[in-house]
């Protein structure tokens, strides 16, 4: 995306939710951002750009929920319409294409929801939609609202902020309470870990893990029935964690806030649907902190985070899912034998599903993460994906806890609620 596309777009990002701080109605919102923009742009391309971010794509009234689809095409932002566009060529589904009257169009069953394609349109003509007015008006409305953080959070708000300041923030905004999804990546990577055990020791060749990258999930699908039994059946560290928190506090509302823009569409599917009310990335987090004037290098941290080990605080990025998953197997039965691979990428991915389905995988044990670098370089991020991965590492490097099955916090939510709490999702 062009720098001054990727500017428009935060503007717009900002004055949602430096009006929606002001009013309460999503419609008075849209009118306050509309007038704010003025005549910066063409009047139909405003409309769609702003409603996509009050999270919408159809005229009327603004939803209070939203809900599928997640991407779209700005029509009248488009100025190249050829096959060969940048985004077409992001997409490896093949889900981009020109309709019979010559105009660029998603077909939503190819669609990943990626969100890929949004970052290489040079003219951000296509877009996600944000819930950015919808946490604020949760927040409003609602005394315990979680705000769970993805691991990919270490770094992406400047080198001098720290996770604890990130927290500290996000308390000022008016969340109950903030936690790492690692917490969740803790507790799946250990039942990872005992199914895999579970797996060689019936016969299977290998298990493929797909509980955090739900564009890989999807891809997979693709591959029925050659792997179905073959993929684990872990929901996400996000459903496992906001589940946790939702059997802790029956009043609890959650939102995820991540660098994924697949996480929107996974957070509304029927199946787990209960577990996160809202989803946020990165680039909307920066502009409601913005909007609120957060100078976030100045705030005192008054409670840090401890709430994840080293490993489950390493799912950020490629090979962090595998790796803490193995360290949990060698601590439950040391003389495993484990071959991981992993994909970096779509493209890594399919080639990975390919070898499965020719039974030419030299491994037993898959992680597919769809974007380069893993969480770090999903399209919501905001600091480029190498920076992120150090980060990350360095933030696993201050954890007093190594591997999953050590975090005593995780052990204890989970041994509380383990009969309540549903870590299962059929994904084949």
């Amino acid at each position: 995306m062009r720098e001054d596309k990727l500017k428009l777009r935060r503007k717009i990002y900002m004055l949602v939710a430096e009006h929606a701080k002001k009013l309460d109605n999503l419609q008075d919102v849209y009118t306050a951002v509309m007038e704010s923009l003025g005549e910066e742009l063409n009047r139909e391309e405003a409309e769609a750009r702003v409603r996509a971010a009050l999270g919408t794509f159809d005229k009327g009234e603004i939803p209070q929920k939203v809900d599928f689809p997640f991407i779209s095409v700005i029509e009248k932002a488009c100025i190249s319409r050829r096959e060969n566009c940048r985004c077409s060529i992001s997409c490896e589904s093949g889900a981009i294409h020109m309709d019979e009257r010559g105009r660029p169009t998603i077909d939503i069953d190819k669609c990943l929801s990626c969100g890929l394609c949004i970052v290489a349109c040079p003219e951000g003509a296509i877009t996600d939609k944000a819930e950015i007015a919808q946490v604020i008006d949760l927040i409003k409305k609602h005394k315990r609202v979680y705000a769970v953080l993805a691991p990919a959070f270490a770094g992406q708000f400047g080198p001098y902020v720290s996770e604890g300041q990130i927290k500290t923030a996000l308390l000022m905004l008016g969340f109950y309470d903030v936690l790492e999804v690692a917490l969740g990546a803790d507790m799946i990577t250990v039942k990872e870990a005992e199914e895999f055990l579970r797996r060689m020791d019936r016969g299977d060749k290998f298990m493929i893990t797909s509980c955090c990258c739900p564009p890989f999930v999807r891809m997979a699908k693709g591959y029925r029935p050659k792997i179905a039994g073959l993929v684990s059946d872990s929901v996400s560290p996000m459903v496992a964690i906001a589940r946790f928190i939702k059997a802790e506090d029956e009043n609890a509302k959650v939102v995820f806030i991540g660098p994924c823009i697949a996480k929107k569409t996974e957070a509304k599917l029927p199946e787990l649907e209960d577990a996160v009310d809202c989803v946020l990335t990165f680039e909307e987090l920066s502009a409601i902190f913005e909007a609120y004037k957060m100078e976030m290098e100045k705030l005192e941290v008054k409670m840090p985070m401890t709430d994840a080990s080293h490993d489950g605080r390493i799912y950020g990025h490629t090979g962090g899912v595998s790796t803490a998953i193995i360290n949990s197997i060698k601590s439950l039965r040391p003389n495993s034998k484990v071959k991981a691979c992993h994909g970096n990428g779509i493209k890594e991915c399919k080639q990975i599903l390919d070898a499965v389905e020719q039974g030419a995988l030299e491994a037993n044990f898959v992680e597919g993460m769809a974007c380069i670098g893993g969480c770090v370089g999903g399209p919501g991020k905001l600091a480029a994906p190498e920076e992120g991965a150090r980060a990350v590492d360095e933030f696993a490097q201050k954890s007093s806890v190594g591997e999953a099955v050590a975090n005593q916090t995780a052990n204890i939510l989970f041994q509380k609620y383990k009969d309540k709490v549903k870590l299962e999702s059929p994904k084949m």
